[in-house]
Protein backbone atom coordinates (compact mmCIF):
# COMPACT_ATOMS: atom_id res chain seq x y z
CA UNK A 1 0.00 0.00 0.00
CA UNK A 2 2.85 2.60 0.72
CA UNK A 3 4.49 1.53 -2.43
CA UNK A 4 1.07 2.25 -4.28
CA UNK A 5 1.12 5.59 -2.24
CA UNK A 6 4.55 6.57 -3.42
CA UNK A 7 3.88 5.65 -7.24
CA UNK A 8 0.44 7.63 -7.20
CA UNK A 9 2.38 11.07 -5.56
CA UNK A 10 5.44 10.65 -7.68
CA UNK A 11 3.17 10.78 -10.73
CA UNK A 12 1.23 13.47 -9.46
CA UNK A 13 4.30 15.81 -9.56
CA UNK A 14 5.03 14.45 -12.85
CA UNK A 15 2.66 14.49 -14.98
CA UNK A 16 2.34 18.07 -15.02
CA UNK A 17 5.94 18.29 -15.77
CA UNK A 18 5.42 16.06 -19.02
CA UNK A 19 3.30 19.26 -19.97
CA UNK A 20 5.44 21.69 -19.99
CA UNK A 21 6.85 22.86 -23.53
CA UNK A 22 10.81 21.55 -23.89
CA UNK A 23 12.13 25.03 -23.98
CA UNK A 24 10.59 26.68 -21.20
CA UNK A 25 13.95 26.93 -19.32
CA UNK A 26 15.57 28.48 -21.96
CA UNK A 27 16.05 32.36 -21.75
CA UNK A 28 15.62 34.07 -24.55
CA UNK A 29 18.17 35.25 -26.53
CA UNK A 30 19.81 38.67 -25.33
CA UNK A 31 22.07 39.11 -28.47
CA UNK A 32 19.24 39.16 -31.72
CA UNK A 33 18.44 40.52 -35.29
CA UNK A 34 15.84 43.50 -34.64
CA UNK A 35 12.87 43.03 -37.01
CA UNK A 36 12.81 45.95 -39.40
CA UNK A 37 10.56 47.10 -42.20
CA UNK A 38 10.66 46.47 -45.61
CA UNK A 39 14.18 47.10 -47.38
CA UNK A 40 13.82 49.27 -50.71
CA UNK A 41 17.46 48.83 -53.28
CA UNK A 42 17.82 50.97 -56.11
CA UNK A 43 21.02 50.11 -56.81
CA UNK A 44 23.00 46.57 -58.08
CA UNK A 45 24.84 46.81 -54.95
CA UNK A 46 24.69 48.28 -51.56
CA UNK A 47 24.73 47.73 -48.16
CA UNK A 48 21.86 46.72 -46.52
CA UNK A 49 21.32 47.96 -42.77
CA UNK A 50 20.36 44.72 -39.60
CA UNK A 51 19.62 46.46 -36.29
CA UNK A 52 21.00 44.09 -34.07
CA UNK A 53 19.95 44.26 -30.65
CA UNK A 54 22.54 43.77 -27.28
CA UNK A 55 21.14 43.23 -24.05
CA UNK A 56 23.91 41.74 -21.87
CA UNK A 57 25.37 44.56 -19.22
CA UNK A 58 29.02 44.18 -20.91
CA UNK A 59 29.58 45.25 -25.06
CA UNK A 60 29.96 41.41 -27.39
CA UNK A 61 31.85 40.99 -30.49
CA UNK A 62 29.51 39.36 -33.13
CA UNK A 63 29.49 38.31 -36.64
CA UNK A 64 26.23 38.87 -38.97
CA UNK A 65 25.50 36.64 -41.64
CA UNK A 66 23.22 36.46 -44.10
CA UNK A 67 21.58 34.21 -47.26
CA UNK A 68 19.30 34.17 -49.58
CA UNK A 69 17.76 31.26 -51.24
CA UNK A 70 17.53 33.38 -54.72
CA UNK A 71 20.72 33.09 -56.88
CA UNK A 72 19.64 36.26 -58.12
CA UNK A 73 21.11 37.82 -54.32
CA UNK A 74 23.87 38.04 -53.10
CA UNK A 75 25.51 38.43 -50.16
CA UNK A 76 29.04 39.08 -49.81
CA UNK A 77 30.10 37.96 -46.50
CA UNK A 78 29.78 38.23 -42.94
CA UNK A 79 30.13 41.51 -41.06
CA UNK A 80 31.70 41.62 -37.27
CA UNK A 81 30.52 44.07 -35.34
CA UNK A 82 30.92 45.38 -31.34
CA UNK A 83 28.14 45.87 -29.73
CA UNK A 84 27.90 48.74 -25.99
CA UNK A 85 26.44 47.19 -23.36
CA UNK A 86 22.51 47.78 -23.57
CA UNK A 87 22.18 49.13 -27.27
CA UNK A 88 21.78 48.69 -30.47
CA UNK A 89 24.03 49.00 -33.53
CA UNK A 90 23.09 48.50 -36.95
CA UNK A 91 25.26 46.00 -39.47
CA UNK A 92 26.15 47.16 -42.83
CA UNK A 93 25.95 43.76 -45.47
CA UNK A 94 27.37 44.02 -49.09
CA UNK A 95 24.20 42.73 -50.96
CA UNK A 96 24.24 42.52 -54.77
CA UNK A 97 21.62 41.83 -56.81
CA UNK A 98 21.27 41.11 -60.53
CA UNK A 99 17.56 41.57 -61.22
CA UNK A 100 14.12 43.42 -60.32
CA UNK A 101 11.63 41.51 -57.42
CA UNK A 102 11.30 41.17 -53.63
CA UNK A 103 13.74 38.78 -52.12
CA UNK A 104 13.99 37.63 -48.60
CA UNK A 105 16.88 37.87 -46.98
CA UNK A 106 18.06 35.37 -43.91
CA UNK A 107 20.11 37.09 -41.17
CA UNK A 108 21.27 35.82 -37.64
CA UNK A 109 23.57 35.98 -35.29
CA UNK A 110 27.23 33.91 -34.35
CA UNK A 111 29.99 34.26 -32.09
CA UNK A 112 33.67 34.30 -33.68
CA UNK A 113 33.64 30.74 -32.98
CA UNK A 114 30.40 30.20 -35.47
CA UNK A 115 27.57 29.39 -31.94
CA UNK A 116 24.51 30.50 -33.11
CA UNK A 117 23.27 33.11 -30.75
CA UNK A 118 19.84 34.13 -32.12
CA UNK A 119 16.81 32.83 -34.35
CA UNK A 120 16.97 33.49 -37.93
CA UNK A 121 15.21 36.26 -39.00
CA UNK A 122 13.85 37.47 -42.26
CA UNK A 123 14.53 40.26 -43.61
CA UNK A 124 12.16 41.43 -47.11
CA UNK A 125 13.93 43.34 -49.56
CA UNK A 126 12.10 45.12 -52.99
CA UNK A 127 14.83 45.87 -55.56
CA UNK A 128 14.78 47.69 -58.50
CA UNK A 129 18.34 48.19 -60.00
CA UNK A 130 17.72 49.66 -63.28
CA UNK A 131 15.44 52.42 -61.72
CA UNK A 132 18.90 54.41 -61.47
CA UNK A 133 19.84 54.23 -65.00
CA UNK A 134 16.32 55.56 -65.72
CA UNK A 135 16.76 58.66 -63.37
CA UNK A 136 20.10 59.66 -65.13
CA UNK A 137 18.52 59.36 -68.46
CA UNK A 138 15.72 61.18 -67.57
CA UNK A 139 17.50 63.69 -66.19
CA UNK A 140 20.40 64.01 -69.04
CA UNK A 141 17.00 64.07 -71.52
CA UNK A 142 15.93 67.26 -69.54
CA UNK A 143 18.99 69.27 -69.36
CA UNK A 144 19.49 68.57 -73.10
CA UNK A 145 15.92 70.15 -73.40
CA UNK A 146 16.72 73.04 -71.53
CA UNK A 147 20.10 73.60 -73.20
CA UNK A 148 18.17 72.92 -76.68
CA UNK A 149 15.85 75.83 -75.26
CA UNK A 150 17.83 78.22 -74.45
CA UNK A 151 20.22 78.07 -77.84
CA UNK A 152 16.71 78.49 -79.39
CA UNK A 153 15.79 81.38 -77.53
CA UNK A 154 19.34 82.56 -78.11
CA UNK A 155 19.16 82.29 -81.48
CA UNK A 156 15.55 83.58 -81.61
CA UNK A 157 16.78 87.08 -80.13
CA UNK A 158 19.83 87.93 -81.79
CA UNK A 159 17.70 87.37 -85.09
CA UNK A 160 15.20 89.82 -84.10
CA UNK A 161 18.08 92.62 -83.32
CA UNK A 162 19.68 91.93 -86.66
CA UNK A 163 16.40 92.98 -88.68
Amino acid sequence: MIKFLRIVLVSLFLIPLSFAPANASLPQAQVYVVKGSNINMVSRDTKVPVSIQNNYDRAVRIRVHARSIDPAVTVRDYVSLTIPANSRKDALLPVAVISSGKFTLKVWVTTFTDLRISNTTDLTITANPDIELYILFGFGIFIAVLVGLGAYRMFRRNKVGNI
